[in-house]
């Protein structure tokens, strides 16, 4: 090889070397470091004087490292995070920095509106990403760390004792107790000095299970910059349960993540709110449910025509839970009768996205073969996965006049599975009527600043569970709320804290999707199955009203 040849060679190697180190920002990868709120949702700005993450490549040092001293410095192990609007830079104060992950706080300065995040690593400059530069928006800590869950909160017992709130230890109606999070606004001092004590002048509404708490502090946590702490009074009209939600809303319009809470009576340890499979997912076991799924869609909107689409699912899940006073799945953690939850993605729940699956490592049980017999013959059901099966049934549209494929009719259904590690089992599912949902066609447009009324007939004494989604697809960012009607209800009223967390419909209703479903969806409804070879099973027929929506 000539000379030439080698230094071009060198060159070359050098150039993707210097490009390796170059530090690069993943796309939408600033979020709160609480919530991880998508940028595209109302609650996706990042607030002044929080603490915000940066996740993407050769960010930092590997393994990471933090700054563990006032004052705090701007540029941390050769890392620096520039913030521009306009002709205004200012200075972010990276406190953790790593190759894939920095966590920095926002100062107090920073200019409100878009603004330009670039990350500085020695000479190397990063791209740059947009960040949405808010007053306030808070995002509440959750022990998973994922933003969803149980939130760390501390019941307050004595100053001396103040455990974290769990299934295994649960709050009491009228006991006080303080949540962590960061997000609730600026100072007027140093950003780099240790943290003022006192109440910020955020308007904090802070609300468990949908009932209205008393909040007798909002500010800084005196131990760590830019992390907070919300003290409050459990309502004495909340309700009791494992995963009550909880949820803070600032300057009466911006939704926090929405965490949860365990809450008793009496204090004792939360043992069984939501169905038949709750005391096997906290305490550790195998646990199996089976669902069947027809869903029914009125679509009126941003449509040539008028149609209405009807189809049918089926969704297995089986899993070896290893319990545990933290454990959380949007699965098995529903929220109490009466109250809502709100989950947020990155993505898009109505294409198939799947929702926040859990915190606590699961081994997924394989069920070998399924079949599915009912009214219109067997189906053998091919796995999507080894954790969860699911796939379309059959569907039907008016607006096309082709044959329908629907095989869910309301009806009595076998489902058996053979040969799999979970053993041989036999589930008797009935898909039931549908509920009639009785002012569908005066829900076209929903204004979130007004409380939503939903009502219906024909669901007996079942419960029923409301879902509303909305999708941005120009950020690819989805929020979805699911609310529980008590049993035996005909109405259910949607507060407007929780349809704030909805993105509004875009002015081109082509940039948005959004979508409110009823029906009989909650696990209160599955019937128990006492023959099965998990310790606990579950199966239910699900019926789902919907129509889409203008969320306003």
């Amino acid at each position: 090889m000539g000379r030439a040849s080698r230094i071009a060679i060198s060159i070359c190697v050098a150039a993707a070397a210097s490009l390796a180190q170059t530090p690069t920002i993943a796309y939408r990868g600033v979020v709160n470091a609480a919530s991880f709120v998508p940028a595209g949702l109302p609650g996706g700005g990042i607030a002044q004087r929080s603490i915000f993450s940066v996740f993407g490549q050769n960010l930092g040092p590997s393994p990471g490292i933090q700054q563990t001293s006032f004052p705090l410095q701007t540029s941390f192990s050769g890392v620096t995070l520039t913030l521009t609007r306009g002709n205004t830079t200012v200075a972010a104060i990276p406190v953790y920095v790593s190759s894939s992950q920095i966590n920095a706080i926002l100062p107090s300065n920073a200019p409100p509106g878009i603004a330009a995040l670039q990350v500085i690593r020695g000479t190397s400059k990063s791209n740059v990403a947009a960040v949405r530069v808010v007053n306030a928006t808070v995002g509440i800590v959750s022990a998973g760390g994922a933003g969803n869950g149980p939130g760390v909160i501390q019941n307050f017992v004595s100053q001396a004792n103040q455990p974290l709130n769990s299934n295994a230890s649960p709050a009491t109606p009228g006991q006080v107790v303080t949540m962590w999070a960061t997000g609730l606004g600026p100072i007027t001092g140093s950003d780099a000095a240790a943290p003022p004590v006192g109440t910020l002048p955020t308007q904090v509404e802070v609300f468990v299970g949908g009932a209205s708490a008393t909040t007798l502090y909002a500010g800084r946590s005196g131990c760590c910059s830019a992390e907070d702490q919300i003290v409050f009074q459990v309502p004495a009209n909340a309700p009791t349960g494992c995963w009550v939600p909880v949820y803070v809303r600032t300057g009466g319009n911006t939704l926090s993540n929405v965490v949860t809470m365990a809450i008793t009576s009496d204090g004792s340890p939360c043992a069984n709110s939501a169905g038949p499979l709750t005391a096997t997912f906290i305490n550790g076991g195998s646990l199996a449910l089976f669902s069947l799924l027809r869903a029914k869609i009125h679509q009126d909107n941003v449509v040539h025509s008028t149609a209405d689409i009807t189809t049918d699912y089926h969704t297995e899940v089986a899993t070896q839970e290893p319990g545990g006073p933290f454990v959380y799945s949007p699965f098995f953690s529903e929220p109490p009768a009466g109250s809502c939850t709100v989950m947020t993605e990155a993505g898009d729940y109505l294409l198939g996205d799947p929702l926040p699956w859990k915190h606590t490592a699961v081994a997924p049980l394989d069920f070998g073969q399924l079949t599915l017999t009912g009214p219109k013959g067997s189906r053998a059901l091919a796995p999507f996965t080894p954790a969860s099966y699911s796939g379309p049934l059959g569907s039907y549209s008016t607006a096309h006049g082709l044959p329908g494929t629907l095989y869910l009719d309301p009806g009595s259904y076998t489902l058996t599975g053979n040969g799999g590690a979970a053993g041989n089992f036999t589930a008797q599912i009935a898909i039931p009527a549908p509920i009639t949902w009785t002012n569908r066609d005066q829900n076209g447009t929903v204004n979130r600043s007004n409380p939503l009324t939903l009502t219906w007939s024909g669901a007996g004494s079942q419960s029923v569970a409301i879902v509303g989604v909305n999708v941005d697809e120009p950020t690819n960012s989805t929020a979805l709320f699911y609310c529980i009607a008590p049993a035996g209800a005909s109405s259910f009223t949607v507060p407007t804290a929780i349809l704030s967390a909805l993105p509004a419909t875009r002015a081109n209703p082509l940039q948005s999707r959004g979508a409110i479903y009823i029906g009989n969806m909650p696990l209160a409804n599955a019937a128990p199955l006492t023959t099965s070879p998990f310790n606990a099973a579950a199966a239910r027929g699900i019926y789902l009203t919907g129509r889409t929506v203008i969320f306003q």
